[in-house]
């Protein structure tokens, strides 16, 4: 388990990149931020988060506040049947993987007496407001990553607007948890550690370790790839919205797709699908059930978009705008 202390978000956003990609067991990491700063989801447009220092993280997801104030907690899971053994965790959705590690977020919190809940989106609340801000991805090579942004002295929330999707209910305010962060960092490792049948040893970053992670390259906040690229417009989902960026061959079938928004996923598994629908005519049956099938697939991490017609939706309008 490694805790960081009094830790910038760029350094602490890189050491989970750096555990991420280059861990080979499993690992814990809390940090204790200052400074200030915002995560970007992975797939996420620059600007999202309506605030300045942006940086883009390894996860999916919605924006949230970094800095002075907050907790960053995550874990990086690489066999998740040794930390879920009652179950078949080749079958578990990504929703479903986002309910069960919420649930070491709860067991911390539970350890300073707050008595939270996972109302099974991607947050956890306290008293009917969030205070902790989730979402998964998978490392360079594989490796399930759990994040969980606490909002302690101020709350997590950014400029992001509210999601406007049809028939879910508003988004509960954010607010801060208002614990000593030094034991909230302690009880978040405690949660997990208790909750999943772990025995996280403290770990002090080598010299080389630290010039390891110093020398991690973030995934860039601007795109600039898509500015050549088609879109119609984003279509909404459940935690935001999801756009579809494209190009078209001569015949109007997808030459070019580039998946954006506030969703969670595993990047490969983005990356995969985008290369996949290369070829493939936007209202063509077949890739709407090449949509269905890679949204079904567990090992994608897919969250947030629950239905394969979103996205056929989403590449329709922007093949349109294409034409």
């Amino acid at each position: 388990m490694t805790h960081l202390a009094r830790v910038s978000p760029e350094r602490a956003v890189r050491a989970l990149a750096w555990l991420a990609d280059s861990s080979t067991a499993d690992a814990l990491l809390v940090a204790e931020l200052c400074g200030e700063g915002a995560l970007l989801g992975a797939f996420q447009a620059a600007g999202r988060s309506g605030l300045p220092g942006e940086i883009r993280g390894p996860c999916g997801g919605r924006s949230a506040r970094l800095g002075e104030g907050i907790v960053l907690a995550a874990a990086v899971v690489e066999e998740l049947a040794g930390w879920l053994p009652g179950d078949d965790v080749a079958q578990l959705s990504g929703a479903r993987v986002l309910n069960r590690l919420a649930r070491g977020v709860l067991a911390g919190l539970t350890q300073i007496g707050v008595a939270a809940s996972y109302p099974g989106r991607d947050f956890v609340s306290v008293a009917g407001r969030r205070v902790v801000q989730l979402s998964l991805g998978r490392g360079a090579a594989g490796a399930l990553v759990f994040q969980g942004v606490c909002g302690n002295a101020r709350a997590f929330a950014t400029e992001e607007p509210a999601p406007e999707f049809p028939g879910l209910p508003p988004l509960p305010e954010a607010a801060p948890l208002g614990a000593d962060p030094a034991r909230l960092a302690a009880a978040l490792a405690e949660g997990f550690a208790r909750r999943f049948g772990l025995s996280p040893e403290p770990a002090e970053l080598s010299a080389g370790e630290l010039r390891a992670l110093d020398a991690v390259e973030l995934a860039a906040v601007d795109e600039p790839e898509l500015a050549e690229l088609h879109s119609g417009g984003p279509v909404a989902t459940p935690i935001g919205r999801l756009e579809a960026h494209v190009r078209l061959r001569s015949d109007g079938a997808l030459e070019r797709v580039r998946l954006r928004g506030d969703w969670i996923a595993s990047r490969a598994a983005v990356r995969a699908l985008e290369e996949a629908l290369a070829g493939r005519r936007p209202e063509a049956a077949d890739t709407l059930e090449l949509c269905a099938r890679w949204l079904a697939a567990p090992t994608n991490l897919a969250v947030g978009v629950p239905d394969a017609r979103l996205v056929a939706l989403a590449l329709h309008k922007s093949a349109s705008a294409a034409a």
